[in-house]
């Protein structure tokens, strides 16, 4: 012990890379500490960010999938109103069959269905249907659908002369086009 006492003595104070080594010490900890407190840091800020990304995922998906749902649950009522409108005409045309069925009078259903065919087109001229009038107009393969050609000299070329069926148009489209014979 004496001996270790005697060389610190002759030691001295440390010089040159001994006393580098040992202020560097204390100030490496202190450097080393702060970069482990810093990524201590860093991974908490990255593993919240990550917990919201995941949450923010979760919300996403569930408004697409309850998007989903309210667009099926949508369009599988979507004609209710429409439904509702129609619901006295069809009234209309079985009150028509039932007091034919009893007088067996045939002009009691004709004057019957004639109006409920009435009340029907004005109900769905109301939701926006438009009938296509085509008899005599030019052929136009927007609105008319030809079946036949028939040569005729009473019509110019290309001239719906017959409409076998009707063509109908909704707000500007044409759902279904007229069933024609047009001339040649």
């Amino acid at each position: 012990m004496e001996k270790d006492l005697e060389a610190e003595i002759f030691r001295g104070p440390p010089v040159g890379d001994e006393a580098q080594q040992q202020e560097t010490q204390p100030e490496e900890k202190s450097v080393e500490e702060s970069l482990r407190e810093e990524l201590q840091k860093q991974q908490e800020e990255s593993q919240k960010n990550y917990d919201h990304y995941l949450r923010a995922l979760a919300d996403v998906e569930n408004i697409k999938k309850r998007t989903q749902r309210e667009r099926e649950e949508y369009l599988k009522y979507a004609n209710v109103s429409f439904i509702k409108k129609l619901l006295p005409v069809i009234d209309d045309l079985h009150r028509a069959i039932g007091v034919a069925s009893k007088s067996k009078d045939f002009e009691v259903l004709s004057k019957g269905i004639e109006m409920t065919a009435r009340s029907l087109d004005d109900l769905l001229k109301g939701e926006g249907l438009q009938v296509i009038d085509s008899l005599g107009k030019p052929f136009d393969p927007q609105y008319h659908q030809a079946l036949t050609v028939e040569p005729s000299d009473e019509h110019p070329e290309n001239t719906v002369i017959e409409q076998l069926q009707k063509g109908y148009i909704l707000h500007d489209r044409v759902i279904r086009p007229s069933l024609v014979k047009v001339s040649n």
